[in-house]
This record gives C-alpha cells, sequence and structure tokens, in this order.
C-alpha cells in the first residue's frame, strides 16, 4: 500500500493588518483521528493584538515561542492570565487572546478524544479554562517545546511532533467506545441528533451519556451538538460575497432568526453582521 505523505503548505500574507506567515500540515495518517492540523506561524508585524477566539470541536495546543499571551473572556473561566505555551479545553462561549509582542510558534489542533488521551486527563478539567503546558505535562513539556524552537525547518518539525503525540497516545487507556461513537455521530448529523436519540443508539441512559461525554470530552453532548452546529455555519461563511443569513440558518439547522441570532451572540459576543467585520484575511482570524 502507497502512503501519501502529509502535504505542507505556506502561506505569507501582507496588507493594512501586518505581515505573517502561515505553515500547515496534515499529521501523519495514524494520527488523523487525534489531530486535525499542525499551524506554523511567525508575524512579522501586525496592527492589532488581539484575536477572537469561538467555540468549536477542537482543543488547541499552543506551543509558544514568543513572548507570553493575555487570555480573557467568558471561555476563560478563571478569569483574565497569561501565559506561555499552554492548552485550552473546549469552550462554550468565546475568548480573547491578546500578544504581548511579536509571536511565533505552532498551533496543534487536537480532537477532544485526541486530547483525552495526549494529556492523559479528564477533559472536564480544562473546559473553559487556559493551562500552562508544563502544568500538565511537566519536564516532558518543557522539552518539547525548547526541541521545535531550536529546530528551525517546519517539516522538520511537524515530524517531531507526529512521533512525540504518536507516542503518548499509543501508550494511553482505549477511548471509551460509546463516547467515540457519540462523538462521530455529533459530527455526521452536523449537530442536529438529539441527545436521546444519540443515547439510545448507544444504550445507556442520558445521565451515563452526559457524565461520560464530559469526561471524554469536555463538554455535555447537547453543547457540544450546538457548537457542532455552528461550526457549519461558519464554514459556510467561507468565500461568499454575498452572505444570505436566513438561507444559512435554515440549511444548519435554527429554526427561526432569534435562535440563530442567540447563538451567535452567545458564541462570538456580538451579531453576524459583527461577526463579519472581524475576520481578518489569510488565516488571521478574527479580530479581539
Amino acid at each position: 500500500m502507497v502512503t501519501t505523505a502529509p502535504r505542507t503548505e505556506v502561506m505569507r500574507h501582507s496588507s493594512k493588518f501586518g505581515e505573517w506567515e502561515m505553515v500547515t500540515r496534515d499529521p501523519a495518517a495514524h494520527l488523523r483521528a487525534y489531530v486535525t492540523k499542525y499551524e506554523g506561524y511567525v508575524v512579522m508585524n501586525t496592527t492589532f493584538a488581539r484575536r477572537l477566539e469561538i467555540p468549536s470541536s477542537d482543543v488547541v495546543l499552543i506551543i509558544n515561542f514568543g513572548p507570553k499571551y493575555r487570555v480573557s473572556g467568558p471561555g476563560n473561566a478563571a478569569g483574565a492570565s497569561e501565559h506561555h505555551s499552554f492548552t485550552a479545553g473546549l469552550i462554550d462561549s468565546y475568548v480573547i487572546v491578546e500578544a504581548t509582542g511579536l509571536s511565533s510558534g505552532i498551533q496543534v489542533n487536537f480532537t477532544p478524544i485526541g486530547a483525552h488521551l495526549f494529556l492523559d486527563m479528564p477533559m472536564s478539567e480544562v473546559t473553559n479554562r487556559t493551562v500552562d503546558f508544563d502544568d500538565v505535562l511537566g519536564g516532558a513539556a518543557r522539552r518539547i517545546v525548547a526541541q521545535l524552537e531550536d529546530t528551525p525547518d517546519w517539516e522538520a518539525r511537524f515530524d517531531i511532533l507526529d512521533a512525540f503525540i504518536a507516542a503518548r497516545v499509543t501508550r494511553a487507556a482505549e477511548p471509551s467506545p460509546g463516547v467515540a461513537w457519540a462523538w462521530r455521530r455529533l459530527h455526521e448529523t452536523d449537530g442536529q441528533l438529539g441527545i436521546g436519540a444519540l443515547a439510545d443508539e448507544i444504550g445507556w441512559s442520558r445521565k451515563h451519556l452526559i457524565t461520560r461525554f464530559r469526561e471524554q470530552i469536555g463538554l455535555p453532548p447537547k453543547t457540544m451538538a450546538r457548537i457542532v452546529r455552528f461550526g457549519r455555519v461558519i464554514r459556510q461563511l467561507d468565500g461568499v460575497a454575498e452572505v444570505r443569513w436566513a438561507q444559512i440558518a435554515a440549511g444548519c439547522g435554527y429554526y427561526d432568526q432569534a435562535h440563530f441570532n442567540r447563538d451567535f451572540r452567545e458564541f462570538t459576543g456580538g451579531t453576524p453582521t459583527e461577526f463579519l467585520l472581524r475576520r481578518i484575511p489569510d488565516g488571521g482570524g478574527l479580530l479581539g
């Protein structure tokens, strides 16, 4: 069998927002149930410091080669905090991430089950929290950050991450098959499968499903279904010149515009129109 090597993409941006380089690559094939993407970045200059981060189905690890980040907002329940390298569990509302200088590093996007295996801890312990990487992995975190910073080549950095993550997830206990099934079904249905129906498919009670889901995913399944559905909305905005909000809302399963607007307010802190105005091109994210 021929195995295709992961493809690396390099994007360089220059505009009124600033200058930066982003290098993205998928993980090795055997890790794709656990990691969705690697994103390396170097910011040469920028006219903004604050970015809005909204709920998604990824658990993020930031391996930071620059100055600290300041994290605040309702999705960081412990209050404003500063971090060098850090992990952020699933969030049910937005956060503001502020760079305290020109940033450089790598973002690893884990699936929640991948993060559960990699971090070797209940995901409920990092839900709506930002935690220093070395508080979770100790000396191993400090060593891998230093090794990656001392490695000048992006391809080599991503290869190092493949090996480091594989070593941790392969020796971790297997995730619950029921939780893995529930997680897959939420994505297959774009968050539109009812929790009662989901529990019935697995043969669990609602209470048992919620308990196990919180442990290995981080948020209850009903909240996660809302986030998965909202993620579909955000994807449908990519590359669209004229946004037809009512059509998008109906197509993603919202029963009326008020329902749609409530999720936007809760997950982004603003209206759909305000969200569009926050977008930064070429992977820059959202203005905070």
